[in-house]
Formats: structure tokens, sequence, C-alpha cells
């Protein structure tokens, strides 16, 4: 720290608590996880975040290490721990405090058989010492059950960083506190964990052959969480550490990924790593040095990307990316589907992914957040496949529509309680009168079987889930083709108080969901080429539009308005030609 401090260099002082030293799981086997055959199941990151002994070395770690260190100057930050992960454990202390969670969630044994509905297959509890986590000794466990026993597993990781966060407080002064997380990993709730820091991070380590959509996807649920710019604090600039194959990293990709981070919504960029790692399972050179300390390509476009935003970055600094579509992502709805997945054919996690896919196809801007978030800002807003549903979520996505919002659901939507039961009314009730119709069937038909649905005169083959929508009243705007449904309604919108809802009944379609969108955005759509990512940041010293060419060959994009690109100092026009991995930041006039 002292050498950094001497270079004018800040510190970012993790806390270290995600690997196990071998004198505390020797002393204290049971800090590592249990599975669900109670077995010891170790590995990085694998710890019983709810033993007490863990608990309290940890609280001891924390704690010397900010009383030392939480009012040093070099020091303006903690990161606490590295890439949480979501740890089910099986152990006596999960199994106590499962029971004690399940107390507070419900308040009695009577309240949670009923949510449950432990009836079925006689699973009724009459003492909190009968219940059991959904291990694999057990001869009943039920789809609610599984998805509280993820939801407390979530809830024991943010706690773990929780009571870290507590003791960095109580000891730093002027020192922000953060984690970074792995982006998308579904399995910790960052729209929880993210009420406990003071900026969210993320980990990203994309493939030189990728479509690049799952990295966007990552950078606009982080972006999403706290609305305001985040970390990247591992950028990928080297060699994978794992997998099945290693492409050598193309000319300009380093540098591209870093403005792709800048472009929608990061602030800060930290490469993982400066030297590559000789040790254990992180040995590819995954580093800007050689393991000899020599430098290799990702060091001179480091440099060059460094003397770029020693010209730019003041005024992209304080300006922040405009995101004019809401896309709602729910971890319940994830966990509820691991709990019980029926057809293989639609799955939450996919649907979320493609319709982010198709806002970004088409130039638009997604924040992806949680079914409560403020959604007025957005001029249209996205829930696909929103089959739990509180009291909570209807009123702030009716509240939404009813004051002017378009909004898109999709298939299964609003079909069960918050516990992960099947409404006793009509699909798709409670959010029937806002939907304006109902589902009189569904056809979940096997692979190679498709249907076709007309919209506004054009003919789109679709397949794996297709619903049989009646409009009370809603208008029928796609109408099934094919099959005895056919002339039956696919696509129904509604208007409902200010605002219009669709209804979307079947699975995700490319070309139909984008012609949907391009005709429901409320706002003009600027498409770019196959390839290019455009999003734009806006502040006091002006509106900036990335365009990025994640391709291996030169591309004539066009220009949503023309300005100055900073990076190359030049006017654009209309059209501007961009190299193979490379950008342009146009700066509007």
């Amino acid at each position: 720290m002292a050498l950094a401090a001497a270079k004018g260099l800040s510190v970012i002082l993790g806390t270290p608590t995600e690997s196990c030293p071998p004198w505390l799981w020797r002393n204290v086997p049971d800090v590592v996880a249990t599975d669900e055959f109670h077995r010891i199941h170790g590995g990085r990151g694998r710890y019983c975040y709810n033993n007490r002994r863990l608990q309290s070395q940890i609280a001891q770690l924390v704690g010397h290490r900010t009383q030392r260190y939480g009012k040093d100057a070099r020091i303006i930050g903690w990161p606490i721990d590295n890439e949480l992960r979501g740890t089910p454990c099986f152990c006596e202390q999960c199994r106590q405090d499962f029971r004690d969670w399940l107390k507070a969630r419900y308040g009695s044994l009577k309240a949670l058989n009923d949510a449950w509905g432990t009836v079925f297959w006689s699973q009724p509890y009459s003492a909190w010492d009968e219940m059991d986590l959904p291990s694999a000794d057990q001869l009943t466990t039920s789809t609610s059950q599984i998805l509280d026993h993820l939801r407390f597993a979530s809830d024991s990781v943010v706690r773990h960083l929780e009571r870290q966060a507590q003791i960095i407080r109580r000891y730093s002064e002027g020192q922000f506190i953060g984690h970074n997380s792995m982006g998308a990993y579904p399995w910790v709730d960052l729209q929880d964990l993210v009420h406990h820091v003071d900026f969210m991070g993320w980990d990203t380590y994309p493939a030189v052959d990728s479509d690049n959509f799952e990295a966007c996807f990552s950078h606009d649920l982080i972006r999403g969480l706290k609305e305001v710019p985040y970390w990247l604090l591992e950028q990928k600039n080297g060699y994978f550490n794992g997998g099945t194959y290693n492409l050598a990293i193309e000319p300009g990709i380093v540098r591209l990924w870093a403005y792709q981070d800048l472009g929608r919504g990061a602030n800060g960029v930290v490469f993982y790593r400066w030297r590559s790692n000789r040790f254990n399972v992180e040995q590819n050179r995954n580093g800007i040095l050689r393991h000899d300390g020599s430098p290799r390509r990702a060091y001179d476009e480091i440099q060059q990307l460094s003397r770029e935003l020693a010209r730019i970055g003041d005024a992209l600094g304080p300006t922040r990316v405009i995101a004019s579509v809401g896309l709602i992502f729910s971890y319940d709805q994830v966990w509820a589907q691991k709990a019980r997945q029926q057809y293989p054919a639609l799955t939450y996690g996919a649907e979320v992914s493609a319709y982010h896919r198709a806002v970004t196809e088409l130039g638009l801007t997604a924040d992806i957040m949680a079914p409560t978030h403020a959604l007025k800002q957005y001029d249209l807003v996205i829930a696909p496949m929103l089959s739990l549903t509180n009291v909570d979520i209807l009123r702030n996505l009716e509240d939404y529509v009813r004051h002017g919002g378009y909004l898109i659901m999709t298939t299964q939507s609003g079909i069960k309680t918050w516990a992960n039961v099947v409404h006793d009314v009509t699909w798709p009730e409670p959010l029937g009168e806002m939907l304006g119709m109902v589902v009189k069937e569904f056809d979940a038909p096997r692979d190679g079987i498709t249907n076709e649905v007309e919209y506004h005169g054009e003919r789109y083959a679709v397949d794996g889930w297709m619903e049989v929508l009646h409009p009370t009243t809603a208008n029928p705007i796609g109408i099934y083709r094919d099959k005895f449904y056919a002339g039956h309604t696919a696509i129904s919108q509604n208007r409902y108080g200010q605002g219009i809802v669709t209804y979307v009944g079947v699975r995700y379609q490319r070309d139909l969901v984008n012609a949907l969108i391009q005709d429901v955005a409320n706002q003009p759509i600027h498409v770019p080429p196959p390839g290019v990512f455009m999003t734009t940041r806006v502040g006091n010293s002006g509106r900036f539009t990335f365009y990025i060419n994640m391709q291996t060959r030169a591309t004539q994009v066009p220009v949503a308005r023309v300005g100055w690109d900073v990076l190359s100092d030049q006017a654009v026009g209309d059209v501007i030609e961009i190299d193979p991995w490379d950008l342009a930041i146009v700066k509007e006039s």
C-alpha cells in the first residue's frame, strides 16, 4: 500500500473471507456446507454461513482489519468477500435456523400449512420440530418448501455480507463498501444484497467468440440495482482459467470490453490480473503481464485506453446511462421453477434473457430490476413469465399502466401465489382486470411441432408453449392460424386507465417479439446493424452515444444523432464506419 500511495494509486482492500484456511476447517469441520445427502461438500466459497463459529472467526478477522485500516487515507473502499454464491446447506444448525426463518415468515404452522398446501400428499405439520430441510432423505417435499429453502439460503448469504458491512461501518470513515458479484448468477438475490452496500460491482470473463448478449444482460442487471455507476472489479484481459478451449485474445478486444463496461454504466474498470498467476487452479495467462513479468498485447491496449480516458473521462464520469425500457427480473421466479420444472421448453431465465436480447438488438437499453421497483420513468416495461405475484407486485404493475405506462406480459403470468401454489381462480387472475382476458387452454407440444401466429398481416412460426386466450375487454392483435384453436387469440392488448398492457401468449419468437416491441415502444427506434451494440450516457457535459462493433469486420453504422467522435476527434455525419473490435463515442452536436 505504501508503494501504491507513492505512485498516486488508491487501494481497495477486500475482506478475505471466501477461502477457508486449513486450521479453521480442521478445528471446525462443520464450517463446510453439508449437501442434501448429509455429506460435507467442500469447494471455494462453500461455507455454512449459519455456522456460529465461522461467524465469530469472520467477525474477528474483519474487525481487526478495519480497526487497523478503517481510517487509512490510502484505502478508499472495501469489497466484501468475493463472488458470493448461494450455498444451500443441510446441517443441523441450518435446520434450526430454517425453522426460525419460517416462524418469522408465516407466524404459525396453520398459516404455513395453508400457504404451502401441505394437505396434499399427507404433509401437514403439527409441530415445528417436524419441519425439516428438503434433503434427499425426506419422504415428501413440496415445491413451496424447496422455494422457501432457496430463499433462506440466499438470505443466509446476504446476512453474511451484512454482518461484515456493519463491522466495517463501525470502524471505518469515508470508505465505501461494495461487493464484486458474478453478474446474473441466479442463486443469491442481489436485489436484496444491494441494500447493504454503497456500490455494486461484478466480475466479467466474456468468451472471445460469445455473441455478447450475456455480458450485456449482467451489465444492465448490475446497473439497475442501485441506479448509480458501478465497477468492474475483475475484467478479463487474457485467457480463461478453465474451459475446454481457449481462444487467443483478438487484437483490440480488451480495450473494447472496457469501453463496453463504461458504455453500459460502469465508472471503474479493474483488470484481473496484473501478472499471470503461477499457483493452483488459476495458472493460465489471464494477466496483463506474463508469468515472467513481460507485457502481453493487453498491456498496450490498456495504455491506449488510459490515454483516451485521460482526455474524455472527466466528461463521461458525471453522465448516466439512459434506459427507456424496464425489464422485470425476479429471483423468486428462478427458484420457483427450480423447485418444479415441468416443461423444459419454457424456462423463466431463457424468456427473460430472450426479451432482453430483443430490446438490445433494437438499439434500446433496459434497466433490469425487481418487480416492485419504481417504473414510472420507463417508456416501456416488460415482465416476462411473472408466474408468482403478491400484493406489492400487482399494485406496482397496475399503477404503472393506470398512469399511462406501456406494459408487456407473457405466458404463465399471475398464475401462482408467492408461496408457489396455483391460484384457485381462472388464469391469469389476479391480473385479469388489467389484462382484460382469460386463458382458456394451453398447448405444450413436443420439439418440432409448430403453429403460426398472424400479427399485423405477417405470419410467425411459434412453438414450445401456446396459450389460447379469451379476451373480455382486450383486443385480439395476434391470431393462431393452425390446429383446432385456429382463429383464437394468441396476443391480446388492453387499455387500462391511461395505459396499455399487451399479453403475449406464446413462447418467445424473435421476429414476432421484435415487431411487437417496435410497435409498442412509444418512442422512435434506431436499430443498429447486427453485432453493433448501442448505449447512451447523458449528463451536464453532454450526450454520448457508444457504438461498439463486436465483430471481426468493419461495419457501416447509421448514427442516431450526428455529432463528434470524441475518440477520433472527428465530426460524424449520418453514417460512420467502425473497424473490427472498435468503437465510436459520438457526442451529440
